[in-house]
């Protein structure tokens, strides 16, 4: 996605209010961000000067194992809060699940939609189990926990995460977080010390590893963000989004920021998803169904709208 100038305006400036460089090939950092206005004396009352008193929901990447921020971008496509991290410890009784990102631990009920890597309407007592039989293996599987966000950002000391959807994943993934957060969840800085964000009661440092927008250390990504966008022609990107529509002649997806998926014989469809044609999930969008995309895939241009030839996919029912 293309963020906002006056947002961006304010992410560089958290930066520079801490004597930090961010290094991003779609950043845009203004001349001189820190000219003594007033707005700009505190990462705070820099973001809340640039929302405008509201919020937005952002992505934070983490480093392994640690507390501090390898990523801060906007997220503005998508509304869900997301927590991925590995899984320490489950306690099928309490319906908790505790794990390696700070030592969250994450709660599940009755609302909550259970998936495998084999069956997206899993039973809890078969996805406890399956936890459970990696955890005794010595093995520390990794989840993905979903919610719908409430009507305000959630108090930065409040550690409380209840899944509407728990994901047991087979991939690889970085420890993350997506959550809508506002002013409160930045704190001012003093003395040249980093800058901080308080979510779900962890204090995650922003220091001079931190990349604002583009991802500067994601491999052959070229700078390209979860919608198609920044990377040019042939550079590899990663997407996740809402599906808006599907042209089943042109054999693409079109996502809700505009940009087409197109699929070909080389398309990897994961199993792990809900509809593996074009045809089903054309009629599952035609339904209203909430319907999700997210894989890999090469720029064949970069628009606007973008077009990505996907390597993989996996599309998924969220309902």
């Amino acid at each position: 996605m293309r963020f906002p100038i006056r947002t961006i305006t304010a992410l560089a400036a958290i930066m520079t209010t801490t004597a930090l460089s961010a290094c991003s090939s779609d950043l845009t950092t203004p001349s001189d961000p820190g000219s003594g206005d007033p707005a700009q004396s505190s990462p705070a009352a820099v973001l809340d000067s640039a929302l405008g008193g509201g919020s937005s929901r952002i992505e934070i990447k983490l480093f392994p194992g640690e507390l501090v921020a390898r990523e801060v971008h906007l997220e503005a496509d998508d509304n869900e809060e997301k927590i991925v991290s590995n899984v320490t410890a489950i306690d099928p009784g309490q319906g908790t699940i505790s794990l390696e990102l700070g030592g969250l631990t994450v709660s599940y009920g009755s609302g909550t939609r259970f998936r495998t890597e084999t069956e997206s309407h899993e039973s809890r007592g078969t996805w406890e189990a399956a936890v459970q039989g990696e955890l005794a293996a010595g093995r520390r599987p990794l989840i993905e926990a979903r919610r719908n966000p409430s009507g305000s950002p959630q108090a930065p000391e409040d550690p409380a995460f209840l899944a509407a959807d728990l994901r047991l994943e087979g991939d690889i993934d970085e420890p993350k977080i997506e959550i809508h957060v506002d002013a409160d969840n930045f704190q001012g800085v003093s003395g040249g010390a980093p800058a901080v964000l308080r979510v779900l009661g962890l204090t995650i440092e922003v220091n001079g590893r931190t990349s604002l927008g583009g991802d500067d250390n994601a491999g052959d990504d070229n700078g390209g963000d979860d919608n198609g966008n920044g990377g040019g022609t042939g550079s590899s990107v990663e997407f996740e989004m809402g599906v808006r529509a599907v042209d089943i002649a042109a054999g693409t997806l079109i996502l809700s920021s505009g940009t087409a998926v197109r699929l070909t014989a080389a398309t990897s469809i994961s199993a792990e998803g809900d509809l593996f044609t074009l045809e089903s999930t054309a009629d599952a969008v035609t339904a209203g169904r909430p319907v999700r995309a997210e894989g890999r895939g090469t720029v064949e241009s970069a628009g606007p709208p973008a077009v990505i030839s996907a390597t993989s996919l996996k599309v998924e029912v969220d309902d």
